[in-house]
């Protein structure tokens, strides 16, 4: 009888020790979990972590220069018509900028402008343009990132622009209003490019009288920017 409750408490001794030596680890581990303010746990700094507080690079006073491709996708019926651009913009800010930009536009005939003046020697009535030149002023409204791989982050901005200046036609220089939306994608800290949408408006004469002219341009941009693009 007595060695039976000696090896009953033995059993239980062991039990105690074996519990008592779960709860301690059980312990340890909850501790583990607690995170201090100024720590990362070795978990989560084994990945790396993007936040965007701010700009990756900064476009305070900072010059940019691009260059520009363009098609007209309301262009007359008749006449196909291509642009090349070269724009500056000073940035201001994050948010505002202003620039110039000089426009080349290229005109050809369509396949079927090209049959009327094969067939019957017309020339479309068409009071094309040649050149122009333009001030705007840009506003960035959505700043974000998309990123393609675990390394590799593109950040863009989402802007609306509006603008005016000078457009040479055929019949003359006039007046010339503008509306641009669009994208704008920051590569590292000194490219840029671009794409959007851009709506011009201006006069047009011809010879049944003027005619209001609206432009549907889709285009693409790259530049440079110049400048240290510090973070900010």
């Amino acid at each position: 009888m007595i060695t039976k409750k000696i090896l009953l408490a033995a059993a239980l001794i062991s039990s105690m020790k074996a519990f008592a030596q779960e709860s301690s680890e059980l312990e340890k581990k909850l501790d583990a979990l607690n995170i201090p303010d100024d720590k990362v746990t070795k978990v989560l700094s084994e990945d790396k972590l993007y936040i965007v507080n701010t700009r990756y690079s900064s476009l305070v006073n900072r010059h940019e220069f691009t260059l520009q491709g363009a098609n007209n996708f309301t262009a007359d019926s008749h006449l196909s018509t291509q642009e090349t651009a070269l724009s500056y913009r000073y940035h201001l800010n994050s948010t505002w900028s202003t620039g110039l930009r000089y426009t080349r536009y290229t005109n050809k005939l369509t396949d079927a402008g090209q049959r009327l003046f094969d067939d019957k020697k017309i020339l479309p009535d068409t009071d094309y343009a040649m050149n122009g030149q333009e001030l705007f002023l840009n506003f960035n409204t959505i700043y974000g990132k998309l990123r393609w791989t675990e390394n590799t982050v593109v950040y863009f901005d989402q802007y609306i622009a509006l603008g005016g200046g000078r457009v040479k036609l055929a019949s003359g220089k006039k007046n010339m209003g503008f509306a641009d939306l669009g994208f704008s994608f920051w590569l590292g800290s000194h490219g840029s490019a671009r794409v959007g949408m851009k709506n011009e408006f201006y006069k047009q004469t011809q010879l049944t009288g003027a005619r209001n002219i609206h432009n549907g341009i889709g285009y693409i941009e790259f530049g440079y920017l110049f400048g240290s693009g510090d973070r900010g």
